[in-house]
């Protein structure tokens, strides 16, 4: 968790100066927000039957609820920015935003002070929870809403809300920050890359057609000696057939190693970005569009040339021996919103001019003229528009070519 080791080495001083007598006797749990101690005073938390109660009043105030007290319906009612909760005195059924909660102890009254189980109160106001039973600690961390890469550009009266994406993702990237889930109900139209929910593509027979030899060459046949050893030691220590991959080509044969690794992975496709919206397309029931097709992207890659498709390839051999995780690394860069990282990913991909030119540079000139296109619709429409990030920075990108057709576009 976040500011973890700073809260470890205060609790190690606090520890450092309890007496004899102090730790013979059991102590409340220390609760900790972000880091920071909870001073409760007087009123101590406390645990009953496994449940952890706290001062209703002092905790909530310590996460910028205000507090309402009915005295004759002995009722608390506490107003956040997102979650107004509403608890009982001596009922185990709470209401957050309006919605009925069963709690696993009801609230009571101990010398005048309100107690109300911490770990609802706790995921009921947005933060997430640890338990150190160890050292008798509650932490509390805030829930850290994903920043992202968002772009706001008008024409008129009609709006394109642009999205850079990572296309595969994990749990702690959601939830999404309000600007952008408020924008995306504002739309009309969701455009994505390729939309993957079509029932128009048939990606076996396109892949059929395209990822496989057909010349009866295999594999072996299109890669350096040094290699395809690379890909048989891979194959055998993941105790497969050395001829797994044969009749694919290096580009596919990449595809499918990166969708084996995947399988242990934290980070799953259905978790991306782009994914996410086009499930939230469909239960809202507005258009997806696309910028490309999958058979341009295939394309894409048939056509590159033999040692870039051998270098595709060998990055996916080596993820499997490499420790370190770039997905990750990905993930955070996006949950930040580091668009400086993301601007030095994007001019580091240059170093390889025609994986440059033909994934970046030219694709990006596409997706300008689309988004264009949106912008120019005889209908006023809201487009909510998610592409791949590494898109969007540079001069060569996405962002720098709107503007360049005479456009504002606005970061949010």
């Amino acid at each position: 968790m976040k500011r973890f080791t700073a809260f470890i080495a205060a609790l190690l001083l606090s520890l450092s100066l309890a007496t004899g007598a102090s730790a013979a006797t059991p102590t409340p749990p220390s609760i900790w927000i972000d880091g920071q101690p909870v001073k409760f005073g007087e009123q101590k938390p406390f645990i009953e039957n496994g449940v952890t109660f706290v001062p209703v009043r002092m905790l909530l105030e310590e996460l910028a609820f205000e507090l309402d007290w009915n005295e004759k319906l002995r009722v608390v009612t506490a107003t956040g920015e997102k979650a107004t909760i509403i608890l009982e005195i001596d009922r185990k059924t709470a209401y957050v935003n309006s919605k009925p909660q069963e709690l696993d102890a009801a609230p009571k009254i101990l010398n005048k002070t309100t107690y109300v189980p911490l770990r609802f109160i706790i995921s009921a106001s947005g933060y997430e929870i640890e338990w150190l039973e160890d050292i008798r600690a509650v932490l509390i961390d805030t829930i850290q809403e994903s920043r992202g890469f968002m772009y706001k550009v008008e024409n008129g009266e009609n709006v394109v809300y642009l999205l850079g994406s990572i296309h595969v993702g994990n749990d702690a990237m959601y939830p999404l920050r309000d600007e952008i889930t408020d924008a995306f109900q504002e739309a009309d139209f969701l455009s994505v890359e390729v939309n993957g929910e079509s029932d128009e593509v048939d990606y076996e027979k396109l892949l059929g057609n395209l990822g496989y030899y057909k010349d009866g060459t295999t594999l072996r046949n299109h890669l350096s000696t040094e290699g395809y050893e690379a890909v048989v030691q891979l194959l055998t220590d993941l105790e497969l057939e050395t001829n797994t991959l044969d009749t694919l080509k290096p580009w596919f044969a990449s595809f499918v190693l990166d969708s084996w690794l995947q399988e242990d992975s934290e980070f799953e496709a259905e978790l991306g970005i782009d994914q996410y919206f086009m499930d939230q397309a469909i239960k809202k029931e507005i258009p997806i569009l696309e910028l490309e097709s999958a058979e341009l992207q295939y394309r894409m890659f048939d056509n590159f040339s033999a040692e870039l498709q051998e270098g595709m390839l060998m990055g996916s051999v080596y993820g499997f021996y490499n420790e370190s995780d770039s997905v990750q690394d990905l993930s955070s860069m996006w949950v930040d919103g580091d668009i400086e990282m993301l601007t030095e990913l994007a001019e580091d991909s240059k170093s390889n001019e025609e994986y440059y030119n033909a994934v970046l540079r030219d694709r990006n000139v596409g997706m300008a003229e689309g988004i264009d296109g949106y912008l120019n619709n005889k209908e006023a429409s809201t487009f909510f528009v998610v592409v791949g990030a590494l898109h969007l920075p540079g001069e060569d990108g996405v962002v720098a070519l709107l503007e360049e057709m005479g456009y504002t576009v606005t970061r949010i």
